[in-house]
């Protein structure tokens, strides 16, 4: 719409100027009439000027009538010529002033235009930034469930590796039982003995000699 203002501003502009344009050539020839009437009076007033002086009376009233049909012309053309030059002025107002107007416009429009662009694209680049913060969003979503995803599978890895160890150490374990070695005895058998030792214990030495006295004889 703003565009179809303008180009409808610029053909009014074009005509005006084109009607200034015909003003202008008007007023000047008008103007070139007026100047070479009043030459041609100011001769014919010298001719008339000097057929008076020559006693002839007839050749000046002639030149007196020309002159006089030229003055009433010239008159004529003056009025016409001044009104166009008015017109004319006015008319170049008015032109200077559309001029300044569509010019106005002009700028304003491409300010309006190149704000709307601005805004498309202010409106683009947030719209891409926040498709990129959804994606970003979900890539890091992603992320965790890799890095939770990586943690079991090495946990189970480890506590593979865990039991596997295990396995093995029981194995060598029973191994050593069989062959006799290490281990503790833990059999019923293993603890009988155990306590018998204990109940038998080493003998404890006491004192000897002819002062030992036990029971009666310390009556005697």
């Amino acid at each position: 719409i703003l565009d179809q203002e303008i180009r409808d501003a610029d053909t009014a502009l074009r005509r005006a100027r084109s009607d200034l344009a015909g003003i202008m050539a008007t007023t000047k020839s008008l103007a070139r009439r007026i100047e070479e009437a009043k030459a041609k009076e100011a001769k014919d007033m010298e001719s008339a000027r000097a057929a008076m002086a020559a006693g002839r009376e007839d050749l000046a009233r002639g030149l007196a009538e020309r002159v006089s049909a030229a003055r009433a012309e010239v008159a004529r053309d003056q009025g016409e010529h001044d009104r166009l030059l008015a017109q004319q002025q006015q008319m170049i107002r008015a032109v200077q002033s559309t001029e300044t107007r569509i010019q106005t416009m002009r700028r304003e429009v491409d300010g309006v235009k190149a704000n709307e662009s601005l805004l498309k694209a202010q409106s683009a680049i947030a719209s891409s930034h926040a498709g990129v913060n959804s994606r970003l969003g979900s890539a890091m979503e992603s992320l965790e469930r890799v890095k939770k995803r990586q943690e079991m599978t090495a946990g189970r890895i480890e506590a593979g590796a865990e039991m596997q160890a295990l396995e093995s150490g029981s194995e060598l374990d029973r191994a050593l039982l069989e062959a006799g070695i290490g281990g503790g005895r833990n059999s019923s058998d293993d603890v009988l003995a155990e306590l018998m030792r204990a109940e038998k214990g080493p003998a404890i030495a006491g004192p000897t000699g002819p002062n030992l006295q036990i029971g009666h004889d310390r009556d005697k």
